[in-house]
């Protein structure tokens, strides 16, 4: 609701672009206007979000950069640091677009890597401790991906699994700082800087921002970050070869 009427105010201030963050905030603005240019950056799949007719040519007034994580990547470093991990929980808010589309590529890594998997959902903030402990004692490891409910209670989460030796492999390196184990992830910084390129090229050089396809972060420019505090709470030694290349969060 609150992203409803902050959209429809950028609409009728007349702005001359419209930057929105996260995938409910891109939708909200996206259904005020198909007039003003529309950046929206943080959301995973714009396509599949429906903020675009695809994510090389959006067609419309949205465009932006995505924030898709490598799932890939993230599930190697799983087995990397847990190599004995068998049962994988995959925990992500159920009403958001952009975390149904990670745990679907999340269940698609674990088939591949033939690792058992359950998701398991919250819809709201008061469910996160309650989940939390439900899945204490049945799974070997959870798997969050970059979900905006679970980035904001990623504390309660950890005070939980960390405390009953349930470690977390985590979408991005705000989620490690508050607890989580470790994750290969996305500079947010850096994607800022990518898409304020993009607005300049539209605001100043007169960019059709129909035609501006969606940007994103290669794997190459994503960041290593290890919580070794949780590491030690959770009792796991992480490889020596994957701290040298490491961000340390303490």
């Amino acid at each position: 609701a609150n992203c409803d009427t902050i959209a429809e105010k950028l609409v009728n201030d007349g702005c001359d672009l419209i930057l929105a963050i996260a995938t409910p905030a891109g939708q909200a603005v996206a259904g005020k206007t198909t007039e003003i240019p529309i950046l929206v950056t943080a959301v995973t799949d714009p396509a599949d979000a429906g903020l675009v007719d695809s994510n090389e040519v959006p067609g419309g007034n949205v465009s932006g950069t995505s924030d898709l994580t490598p799932v890939k990547e993230q599930f190697q470093l799983l087995q990397q640091i847990l190599p004995d991990a068998k049962k994988v929980a995959i925990l992500y808010c159920s009403s958001e677009d952009n975390s149904i589309f990670q745990a679907n590529l999340a269940k698609a890594e674990c088939e591949a890597l033939k690792l058992e998997y359950e998701e398991v959902t919250v819809s709201e903030s008061n469910q996160i401790q309650q989940v939390a402990e439900s899945l204490i004692g049945k799974y070997d490891v959870v798997y969050i991906p970059t979900d905006n409910l679970l980035a904001e209670g990623m504390a309660t989460v950890t005070q939980v699994t960390n405390a009953n030796d349930l470690p977390t492999i985590v979408g991005e390196k705000g989620m490690v700082e508050n607890g989580g184990l470790a994750t290969y992830g996305i500079d947010y910084y850096n994607l800022g800087v990518m898409t304020g390129e993009q607005a300049a090229d539209i605001l100043l050089n007169g960019a059709d921002i129909s035609q501006m396809p969606i940007g994103y972060q290669s794997a190459e420019d994503c960041e290593l970050t290890v919580n070794t505090t949780a590491a030690k709470d959770l009792g796991i030694e992480i490889p020596e070869e994957i701290l040298k290349d490491a961000a340390v969060i303490e």
